[in-house]
Order: C-alpha cells, then structure tokens, then sequence
C-alpha cells in the first residue's frame, strides 16, 4: 500500500494519482451535509442506530460531517469507509487547519489513525462512534466485508478519473452489503454510475445538485439476490439490542473479562462464572507477558488475523489499562534460522514500517522490531478489568438447557443454576473437554514459564527459541515450553532448564538464579487459529450439509443453523493477549448485527464449524 500522492491548489487538496480535487473549494462541508449526511434524515426519528458505509474516505469530510451530526445525540453511528491511498497525517491536518473546520475531529482522527496495512482497521472514535477504515483496493476489500448497512455515500473520484471504484463488480458488492430499502446516494450522474446502481437492482432516482451542480444521484435497493455463498458460514441471527437482557460468561480470563467488557458497553447485565477461587487461575495467570502478533510471510491468513487482532488489541490496552499494567515500549522478535530469515525479510516491500521492520543488523540474530508490542501483567490486568463485575467463583460448568421462554439455564459442579439470554464459552483448555461432542479439534497444551532474579536490563521483550520479558518487581519471567495433552500441575527442573537454554543468547544461564515457576494450559486448535463465534447445529451441519462433497461450489445450500445466542471465544494458543480481544469484538459483532471487525476470509477461518466442513467437503462424514 502506499499513502496518497497530493498536493494543494491553493488551500483545497489535489489527487496527484487521479488529477482530480477532494471536494469542492468553497465550504465543501456544506455540500456533505447537502448530499450525504441528508440521507440520514429519511429515517432519522425512527432508528436509534446507523450502519452507513462509503467509497472513498479521502480527507474524512463525510465521517466528520456526521460526526457533528451524532455529536449530542444518543444515537450510534458505525460508519465504514473503504480507501486504497490513505492521506499521510501530516497531509489531513494541514487540510482541516486550511478549512478553518472539523479540526479537533482531524486531530483526534490523527491520533488513533491505522497503520499501512491493508484490511479492516476498527477505531472506537467516541462512545457512539465507530470507524472500520479498509484499506485496500474497493474491488478486493467490498468482498471481505460483511454487513447490511442503512446508508451508502459513493464518494470516489470522478468516474472519467477513477473508474475502478465505480465498476459493476463494486455496485454487486454495495448491493450484497445493503438490504432492500438501503438508501445510496452520491454527487456523480454519471451513465456508469446510473446504469450500475440500476443493474445492481437500485431504483434510481436523480435529485436537485448542490450549488451549480445541476443534479445528484439518489437510489434505494428494491431487490436482492438472496443465494448465500458459503452458506455454512453464514451469520448467527443476531441477538440484538440489550433491553435487559442477561449475558454469562463461563471463565474469568483475559478472553472472558474483555468478552464481558463490551457486553457491558453496550448495555447488557453480565455476569462471569469462573470454575475457581480467583480470576486468570490458567493461560492468563502469568506475572508478566509479551503482546505481539505471530508475522508469517504477507498474505498468509494467519498472519492476517494476527496483525488485525494484535493492532485491535493495542487500542484496546491504550484506552481501558493504566500504564503501570502495560507498557507500549515494542519488542524484538529474532529470526534465529534461515526460514525465519526469510519470513521477515519478505515484508520488506510491504510498507508495514507501522507495524515492524526488518533488520538484519540485528544481535544475535536478524529479526524484526515491532513498534506497538507490549510487555504487561496479565494476572494483573485481569484483576483490573474484572473490578466492576458480578463473578460467581467456583462456578465450574456442568451443562445447559433451553427454557420454553428462550432462556438458556446452566447448571454447575456446585449444583447451583442460572438463567441466561446469552451464554459465551472462554474456557481456554477446559474447552475440549466441554465440547468433547462437536467436531472441533481443540486440544490442551501444558506450559512452564521461569521466574529469575533480574539478570538482564533489557526495555522491552526479546524472543527467539524463548522470550525473556523486562523484570517486574523483582521478577523476571522466560519461557516458554509446550507440552500437548500432558497434565502435570507440579513445575518441572527440566522444563527450568529447557526456559534457560532457550534464552542463553541473551545472558549467561550460568549465572541465573531461579526464584520460582508457573504451570498453565493453553488451549490450542488444530489449525493454529483461535475458535471464535456463535456455536453450530451439529446436527443440522450434518444433514443438511452432507452432500457438500458433490454441493460445495453451488450457492443454494441451506443458511447455517446455530445453538440460540450462544457463543464461543477460546483456543488462543499463547498469544491471547491479542486474540482474545478480536474474540471480544467479533462476538459483540455478531451479537448486535454490526459490521465484522476482521475480513470474511478470516471470519471463516475462526468459525467453529470450519474443522466438521472440511470433513464434510472431503466426504468423510
């Protein structure tokens, strides 16, 4: 990816690319609020929530004009916007301090802005609302999104100039991402903009234009092709607003507390259940921790879902922790073998200097500075975010029922219940166990990390074969070993030594003193990607998907079943500090019908039914 290419004339902004200005030079806010932020007003009284997606962000104007719109109003606003060429920072505050306007927008804008890395980039601008910047191209990121939205703005550069954005293929896509009675509008009368709009099953009609501007186009969705394609991944029905409605979280980690936070945040009555005495007693109990993404070679999926959850999860940490529980000072990620070497390097074309950069100067190896990483206290951060929660200790889960009233009741070890209008499972390495039943390869992976005196004065994490994060009062954690499917409570002098030969790059092992060791158990899946969504029909996936085999490439498979709101969130292997906080978000996505905050190519691969349809492809059920 690469940053816009402009200039000025005089004080308006000019596409170098495109040959064509941002908007117009005479108060070019009023000529959003005349053609975009108006539409809004159709169904203004009747809505308390908006979806609005557009082509083109440019310098903002749209998204800062409703903005001012939702300012001081109750109503949320999640606001979409595709762009391929970003405007540098510096670029977008120097428009707004010309424009005299939005400038305090600009500012913060500017602050929270997403690195250049192309995907979804989800922004909480105020508490009412949301950015999802996408970057990339609008003919190969519209297919990787997954919405309905009220409201379309098509706000590309003249079509004579940039036709890509106002293709065929894109008008099939806005459709898809709009429902029947979705509102589109834009500046363009263009024959091409008319016929697509039209082709794509809009009724078009054109409207007065704005200042000489003798029209503009306006169009409503009047039909849809409803055949699904990936029908088995399709979206859960939605749960929809709170209206006092209960939700139960099964574990009290760092996927359950931060699960639970956005339940919260969006008016639901929570409630953790948590199987011991205390919270983060497994993977999220350790004294210190790295948060960084795993990089694999660009465009790897996995590696995809990483960046997102890690670039998610920073926001997160800056906007809900204190500083003493986290500290952003980056780390260092070594590549210590010749693949790893060229992994790294391959990123050098990338422009992900954002993110991390390669440097093969590097001791005792190459590897790779990733700017945003962290080292932080997850025991402690889960204190902190579970402070303001009702949590059942020694509440181990047992089993659950649906209730004639649509509830769901849960039964645990201790013989109590509880009725719930949503149930999530973030039960880490208890997850096999739970759903011991379903098609899902989860397995448990015991892990040991090594408390040292302070032996190294090292800033920010360092990993290679191991990691050794920066002491914390008095401690400094190493680690990590894997052990699948092994249970053993006790911590292990070999495993000590193993932490210790792993590090001794880094320092003499000679002259470590041990002070201490923990045992957790990380859940993993068998495709290394965490296992977020709403839970499957079992049953149903394998009646009515059995003939996948034969099937799979058509588009009139039944839409997937699932269990009544009722969600998952495990399998974060060891990197959940990240993972579990996309977990968070996507559920809360799929609760509320909001747009997904990571691309449907990654969604299907965290889906939990994803492992039963690969068998059900390959005939084996």
């Amino acid at each position: 990816m690469k940053n816009a290419n402009l200039s000025f004339k005089g004080q308006i902004p000019f596409s170098e690319e495109f040959g064509d200005i941002y908007f117009n030079t005479e108060r070019p806010w009023l000529e959003s609020e005349f053609v975009f932020a108006s539409a809004l007003d159709e169904t203004w009284q009747s809505k308390d929530s908006f979806i609005v997606a557009e082509t083109g962000f440019g310098a903002g104007l749209n998204f800062f004009t409703l903005c001012k719109k939702f300012k001081n109003s109750p109503k949320k606003l999640h606001f979409v916007s595709i762009e391929k060429s970003p405007i540098k920072k510096e670029d977008l505050l120097k428009i707004y301090e010309n424009l005299g306007i939005f400038k305090a927008y600009a500012k913060k804008l500017v602050s929270l802005y997403p690195p250049l890395i192309s995907g979804i980039h989800r922004i909480n601008f105020t508490p009412n609302i949301t950015l999802d910047l996408c970057y990339g191209e609008a003919d190969q990121i519209l297919p990787e999104l997954e919405f309905s939205a009220d409201i379309w703005f098509l706000d590309g550069f003249a079509p004579s100039k940039n036709g890509s954005i106002w293709s065929e293929d894109v008008f099939k896509q806005i459709a898809r991402l709009s429902r029947v009675g979705t509102i589109v509008r834009t500046y363009s009368c263009a024959k091409m903009v008319k016929d697509g709009l039209k082709n794509a099953g809009f009724l078009l009609s054109l409207k007065e234009g704005y200042a000489r501007k003798r029209q503009m186009s306006s169009a409503v969705l009047e039909k849809k092709d409803e055949n699904l394609k990936d029908a088995w991944f399709a979206r859960c029905e939605p749960v929809g607003s709170a209206n006092g409605k209960t939700a139960l979280i099964i574990g009290a980690g760092v996927a359950g507390l931060a699960t639970a936070g956005e339940l919260a945040k969006n008016g639901f009555k929570v409630v953790i259940a948590e199987a011991k005495g205390e919270v983060a007693t497994n993977g999220s109990g350790n004294h210190c921790g790295a948060l960084m993404p795993l990089v694999t070679k660009p465009g790897v999926n996995l590696g995809r879902m990483h960046i997102n959850a890690f670039l998610q999860a920073v926001r997160f940490y800056k906007a809900n922790l204190p500083k003493s529980l986290i500290k952003f000072n980056g780390c260092i990620d070594y590549a210590f073998d010749d693949e790893l070497i060229k992994r790294y390097a391959s990123w050098q074309d990338q422009s992900a200097e954002d993110v991390f950069k390669f440097d093969e100067s590097l001791k005792p190896y190459p590897g790779i500075f990733i700017k945003e990483a962290a080292y932080a206290r997850p025991k402690e951060i889960c204190k902190f975010l579970s402070s303001n929660f009702e949590i059942l200790f020694n509440h181990e889960y047992e089993s659950r029922a649906y209730l004639k009233n649509g509830k769901i009741s849960v039964k645990f070890k201790n013989k109590k219940s509880l009725e719930a209008d949503i149930l999530v499972f973030c039960t880490g390495s208890k997850s096999s166990e739970i759903f011991k039943g379903y098609d899902m390869q989860i397995s448990s992976v015991r892990g040991q990390v090594t408390h040292l005196k302070p032996v190294l004065k090292n800033e920010l994490p360092l990993s290679a074969k191991g990691y050794i994060c920066p002491a914390v009062k008095g401690v400094q954690v190493i680690g990590a070993t894997y052990a699948r499917n092994e249970i053993c409570d006790t911590p292990k002098d070999e495993d000590n030594a193993k932490n210790l030969s792993d590090v001794s790059e880094f320092f003499d092992a000679t002259k470590a003193t041990i002070i201490g060791s923990r045992v957790g158990y990380r859940s993993y899946s068998g495709d290394r990607f965490p296992i977020i969504g709403a839970l499957h029909d079992e049953e149903f996936y394998k009646q009515n998907y059995k003939g996948l085999f034969w099937s799979k490439n058509k588009d009139n498979n039944p839409k997937a079943s699932y269990e009544k709101n009722l969600f998952v969130n495990f399998a974060h292997g060891s990197r959940g500090l990240g993972t579990a906080i996309l977990g968070a978000n996507l559920i809360i996505d799929l609760v509320l019908a909001r747009p997904l905050c990571i691309e449907r190519s990654l969604f299907y691969e965290l889906h939990p039914a994803r492992f039963l349809i690969r068998k059900l492809k390959k005939g084996l059920k």
